[in-house]
């Protein structure tokens, strides 16, 4: 059943193709657990756009997390777009490519990095949301990353996220 809190509250779940149109944010769980990646009663496919519609996590297969239920409560709120699961935290498809950095910055707050190697990946970081960068100076960011991060860059989550970002062929020139 749902996690929730004892009043009964809990986060219900979303519809969301891959490319972030959100077709509900009001799935209930059912009784038989919670919603999975193919919803009952959700398009397989967006209205919008055609793309594969959600309804769980591809990492860890949680529910997306929707609106907030409280019993007894009538709230009216618009639909919301979480960008990140709020279980393992991995990125949904249609997060930009500045959340995914955002994302890859919390990994490697938690990797055993020295203070000042993580300043300077933060500004290398920082540098690589910019959309107009060459793609020499972000090979360039991804090397200096590649060199003060070391081996907290082949932690599997850190590596999911740089799948993401960096193509397979950077990865390799990289050595990540």
């Amino acid at each position: 059943m749902a996690m929730g809190s004892q009043d009964g509250s809990y986060h219900l779940g979303s519809a969301i193709c891959r490319r972030g149109h959100v077709e509900t944010d009001y799935l209930r769980p059912s009784a038989s657990g919670p919603v999975r990646r193919s919803g009952a009663g959700v398009a397989q496919n967006c209205p919008k756009c055609g793309a594969t519609v959600l309804t769980a996590c591809l990492n860890c297969d949680l529910r997306i997390r929707g609106d907030y239920f409280v019993p007894g409560v009538i709230a009216v709120s618009t639909a919301s777009r979480p960008s990140f699961c709020d279980g393992c935290g991995s990125a949904f498809p249609w997060a930009t490519r500045e959340e995914r950095i955002f994302g890859l910055e919390n990994l490697l707050d938690e990797e055993d990095i020295e203070e000042a190697d993580r300043v300077v990946i933060q500004d290398q970081l920082r540098r690589l949301t910019n959309a107009e960068l060459s793609d020499r100076d972000e090979r360039q960011a991804w090397s200096v990353i590649g060199r003060r991060a070391g081996a907290a860059l082949k932690n599997p989550s850190v590596v999911r996220v740089l799948e993401g970002l960096i193509t397979a062929g950077l990865r390799n020139q990289l050595g990540i």
